[in-house]
């Protein structure tokens, strides 16, 4: 996965909240925009907040993201 596709993701208005599933089997859940930090001139880092602990994660470890499901209300 290319840092651009993330951008996209992350800049995508509305906002919908996605999964990054990682090479070694973690999920990390981006629920917000500012859950994401991704300096203009790094193309190959980015870092993820989750509910607890920042994320280094280099763009080789991502191994595919899913845009999370609405629930009907």
């Amino acid at each position: 996965m290319k840092i651009a596709d993330l951008k996209k993701m992350r800049s995508r208005a509305p906002f919908r909240p996605f999964q990054i599933h990682l090479t070694n089997g973690e999920i990390l859940l981006v629920e917000h925009p500012e859950n994401m930090s991704m300096p203009e001139d790094e193309a190959e880092m980015f870092v993820v907040w989750t509910q607890h602990d920042w994320n280094l994660v280099e763009a080789g470890q991502v191994a595919r993201v899913s845009v999370k499901r609405r629930v009907a209300t």
